[in-house]
């Protein structure tokens, strides 16, 4: 009878499968309803005729499809994006019910584990000789590490079925991703983009599939003499831009995060060629690996003041970086990614500069950026190889008798992979600049109008900050983006209808 009752099931389900592939040959047939995809959804999933054969080092991760989810945009509505840390503070459910619709945990890091060979760990030999055999067949092995509470965002996941995740890897004064390491007998081991992603798959997969993507949010450090990490590598550009191709490829969302110095599309509006009277020459169109530069607009800017660089040297700040994020869209292309923050509360960012010392208004400053980056603005001295056209990364090695080529890339990105970074009640208005919810509004609108689409979305640094204990609602910064998107493009909405 059993046998019986499982046959039956079985049959069941191989013709509902049946029914369901041929219904929807072209869209991928998700395990749950809502990953379906739908009008309006940005994350573009693999369908099921266009799904690359899986090599063997894919095969740990190319079947995440069917636990991954689509974002469903609003039509005519920017997304609500907010970063979370503490999966136990109430104030990511709390932001999802106010209307984020993308949550993104910070932070995860990619390292290096050295992990003993079973075979020889487990010889009972106490020699030295055996003991130092055993050290020599340590092996590395990449590994993430986070201190991110899983199990409870797992939790707030499944408890919000049309919410997407995803893991933030970097953070200030994080450790950027190693490409190398020696072995214990000396030898270098070095891991690409590509590699690296099988770890966070694996990884992602053994925690029963908690991200729907990976977010770029490398940034410098305080230590700018000491740390290694107060400037970029080629290498962990590289790998950046080769795991997010590598990610888009078997449907990870890819996202990136830069500090508007690391992408400044406002550097566009500067004439370079201006005398500056002795002091530094702008060159933010510049391509540079260092994070440790003076702020632009406020020091090397032909509109920076006396008064600004005053400011920023009384602060000690000296933290922005050159367009580096250029060379990641440059190696893996504009469409490598589902979308691109600005964090225009960088300190001391450009558009501080512009809002808080120049007086201009918020909303026209975010479309000084959206129109630049909509139409394209050039980055000199991309360490980069021309190739038929295209851009090809190579890498100096030491047999290598010539060294990277220095070219222009015109950084180009449509309104509908735009974010824009604000922050929430921790900026202070000057270092860190902050911007009205109405503002917003006001330039997505705009957007709108100019290029028949707003721009993706907006996301904010960070729901641990989010609200007062007195429990008002307006504290909130998610609560007040929604209630100013509510009334955003139901005249188009309704002409669609």
């Amino acid at each position: 009878m059993i046998l019986k009752l499982v046959s039956s099931v079985l049959l069941s389900f191989i013709i509902l499968s049946s029914t369901l592939v041929l219904e929807h040959y072209s869209v991928v047939v998700a395990v749950e309803a809502y990953s379906v995809k739908t009008k309006g959804t940005i994350a573009n999933n693999m369908s099921s005729s266009s799904s690359p054969t899986p090599s063997s080092s894919q095969n740990n991760h190319h079947h995440h499809h069917h636990h991954q989810r689509n974002l469903n945009r609003p039509l005519n509505k920017p997304i609500i994006i907010g970063y979370a840390h503490d999966a136990k503070s109430g104030k990511a459910e709390q932001a999802i019910e106010d209307g984020a619709m993308v949550i993104i945990w910070s932070f995860l890091h990619l390292e290096f584990d050295h992990v003993v060979d079973d075979g020889d760990a487990s010889s009972s030999s106490t020699s030295s000789q055996s003991q130092q055999s055993t050290q020599l067949h340590k092996y590395p092995k990449g590994k993430i590490r986070t201190d991110l509470d899983l199990e409870k965002i797992r939790s707030i996941r499944d408890e919000n079925e049309s919410v997407v995740h995803l893991a933030a890897f970097g953070g200030w004064n994080g450790p950027h991703p190693p490409a190398t390491t020696s072995t214990t007998s000396d030898a270098s081991i070095s891991m690409t983009g590509k590699q690296w992603l099988d770890v966070f798959s694996e990884f992602n997969q053994s925690n029963g599939y908690v991200f729907d993507g990976i977010d770029w949010d490398y940034e410098g450090h305080d230590d700018i003499l000491r740390s290694p990490t107060s400037k970029f590598t080629l290498d962990t550009l590289d790998i950046m831009a080769d795991f997010s191709i590598e990610a888009k490829k078997v449907g990870y969302i890819v996202a990136m995060a830069p500090a508007e110095s690391y992408l400044d599309s406002s550097s566009a509006i500067i004439d370079e060629r201006r005398p500056t009277n002795g002091t530094a020459v702008d060159c933010g169109r510049r391509f540079s690996l260092r994070l440790d530069l003076p702020p632009r607009a406020w020091t090397s800017s032909p509109r920076a003041s006396d008064a600004d660089r005053a400011s920023v040297r009384s602060a000690g700040f000296s933290h922005a970086g050159r367009q580096c994020y250029a060379y990641v869209l440059a190696r893996a292309g504009v469409d490598a990614f589902d979308w691109i923050s600005i964090q225009l509360y960088e300190a001391y960012s450009p558009f501080a500069h512009d809002v808080h010392r120049r007086g201009m208004d918020a909303a026209d400053a975010i479309m000084v950026r959206v129109r630049s980056l909509a139409e394209g603005y050039t980055v000199s001295e991309l360490p980069l190889l021309l190739d038929n056209d295209s851009f090809t990364s190579t890498s100096t090695s030491s047999s290598s008798s010539s060294p990277l080529s220095k070219v222009e890339y015109q950084v180009k990105v449509p309104p509908s992979k735009l974010v824009v970074g604000i922050a929430n009640g921790w900026a202070d208005g000057m270092k860190f600049c902050k911007v009205e919810p109405s503002a917003v509004r006001s330039a997505y609108e705009s957007t709108l109008a100019e290029y028949g689409e707003g721009f993706l979305g907006v996301m904010f640094w960070t729901i641990e900050e989010e609200g007062k204990d007195d429990g008002d609602d307006s504290s909130r910064l998610t609560h007040s983006l929604r209630s100013e998107f509510e009334n955003i493009g139901l005249q188009q909405l309704s002409g669609e209808l």
